[in-house]
């Protein structure tokens, strides 16, 4: 018999700021045909990590990796190394990138392999996307950099959200839009999807104001970098413009702010775009007033985009994006190691609070 330790961090469904830290033992000899045990390495962690468990019933990602009933485990972005292996075209060794769950190993039903990955077909998974099943492997990506891997963590799943939005908003928008609004500015994905608003404002024909909504702390590290035409704190709204088209794309998920800006905007309402919910806190609350929006779903996009542009023509046009976006930025931030489980779970219960430093990415690590 050859057991593997294995530890999760299980979330409360419904305290989601309860974690409870499950150790067991899988027997490598007992998997069966396609069965491949997953070893992860490290991962990323950001406020998108928080909109997983925030949105966890509503948006389908408690289905991904199963835990107890009444628990879930929170999903990350990251690279594994595959230490068990039945099936006959992946081997002990390789290593890949993926979706996986906030855990030290995880259990998969490996087909459809090609050069470049392979898929998890297990029924225990629920899938909402083919994009989150998929595993590449690092050895036949050409996006794949070892000295880079913290920026691939943190960023590869955030900016492909930033690439495909800021794609759907110049695809939709009025040939008079005057402004994208941008709250909880100082997530990844926000201020990578205004970096390519205003990047795409001439090609598009448009003449638009790209303005960052964020907490005062945050004001010096986004006006440092320039992704934004204008960043206000919170307390400023009043200094928005609302007179023309605008756009209103929401990574916070605070009501009463949707409902400020709403009525500061009067009979000239913006076109309100839900991607995230980084202020958990506001979730508690239960204003009256109704916000009209839609939801913003980006492997929806990305299937559009991928049908209509081809794969390749996808690639390069996200790979080209990618480069641009991350000249621009790598010198603002500093990457954080996070290491053992007792603290990435001390990490997830600070993210709950909003305790994230704009000026850092996280690597995670069990």
């Amino acid at each position: 018999m050859s057991n593997t330790e294995i530890s999760e961090i299980w979330i409360e469904k419904k305290s989601i700021s309860n974690t409870r830290l499950v150790t067991q033992s899988i027997d490598t000899n007992s998997l069966v045909e396609g069965d491949v045990l997953l070893e992860v390495n490290d991962f990323g962690f950001s406020a998108n990590n928080i909109t997983y468990a925030l949105l966890g019933d509503k948006m389908g990602y408690w289905g991904f990796f199963p835990a107890e009933e009444g628990y879930g485990k929170v999903p990350i972005w990251g690279f594994a190394t595959v230490v068990a292996s039945q099936h006959a075209d992946i081997a002990i060794g390789e290593k890949v990138f993926g979706y996986l769950p906030m855990a030290s190993h995880l259990l998969i039903t490996a087909d459809k392999a090609t050069k470049r990955g392979f898929v998890d077909v297990a029924q225990r998974r629920k899938t909402i996307a083919p994009l989150y099943d998929y595993y590449v492997r690092c050895a036949s990506d050409p996006g794949y950099d070892v000295d880079k891997e913290g920026w691939q963590l943190n960023y590869w799943p955030l900016f492909t959200t930033s690439f495909v939005l800021d794609d759907y908003v110049g695809e939709n928008m009025g040939p008079c839009t005057k402004t994208v609004i941008v709250t909880s500015a100082s997530s990844k994905t926000a201020y990578g999807a205004a970096f390519l608003l205003k990047q795409h404002m001439q090609q598009r024909s448009a003449d638009y104001q790209v303005i960052g909504l964020t907490s005062a702390r945050n004001i010096a590290f986004l006006q440092n970098s320039e992704c934004y035409d204008q960043v206000l704190t919170y307390d400023e709204i009043s200094q928005l413009d609302m007179s023309g088209e605008n756009w209103l794309l929401d990574f916070a998920g605070n009501k009463n702010l949707l409902l400020d800006i709403q009525k500061q905007a009067g009979d000239n309402p913006a076109k309100l775009v839900f991607i995230g919910a980084t202020d958990v806190e506001s979730q508690t609350d239960k204003p009256q007033g109704k916000v009209d929006g839609q939801l913003f779903f980006a492997p929806s996009q990305v299937k559009k985009r991928t049908n209509e542009w081809g794969p390749q023509g996808y690639s390069l046009r996200y790979g080209q994006a990618w480069l641009r976006f991350s000249k621009k930025v790598e010198s603002l931030v500093e990457i954080s190691l996070v290491e053992g489980a007792e603290k990435i779970q001390q990490l997830y219960v600070d993210g709950l609070a909003g305790q994230f430093d704009s000026k850092k990415i996280i690597v995670a690590k069990f």
